[in-house]
């Protein structure tokens, strides 16, 4: 598994980290039973501070998504598909916020922006 960071982004580390793993969850790149990285080992390959990294695996444990076991790591849960559905609808919030707030930093009026993208379809 392959997890990359943009410092610079205005997104918090932690929620990259949480995206990227679920996101190779969902993709079959990990599969039920993988063990994750241990905390002091990806810290240690993202360059970052083990909390966050003990921050994101108790996030993706309380999703749903990985189980800890005391002195033997975190291994992936079977698929659950009502907790994939709800971490998509989370993503889909955050981007139409982002959406949503780079509009009105555009000067482009919300109810506008909406109905724009809705005529637009799908490619």
């Amino acid at each position: 598994m392959k997890i990359k960071v943009n410092p610079h982004s205005p997104t918090p580390i932690y929620e990259q980290m949480v995206v990227a793993i679920v996101r190779a969850i969902e993709t079959n790149q990990l599969g039920s039973g993988d063990k994750l990285p241990s905390i002091r080992l990806l810290s240690a390959q993202l360059g970052i501070n083990p909390n966050t990294t003990a921050r994101v695996y108790r996030e993706l444990e309380l999703r749903g998504f990985i189980e800890s076991k005391a002195g033997s790591g975190s291994f992936v849960l079977p698929k659950n598909e009502e907790a994939a559905a709800r971490e998509k609808a989370a993503r889909m919030q955050a981007l139409y916020s982002d959406m949503l707030h780079e509009a009105r930093a555009r000067r482009i009026d919300e109810q506008d922006f909406i109905d724009f993208l809705k005529t637009r379809t799908s490619t």
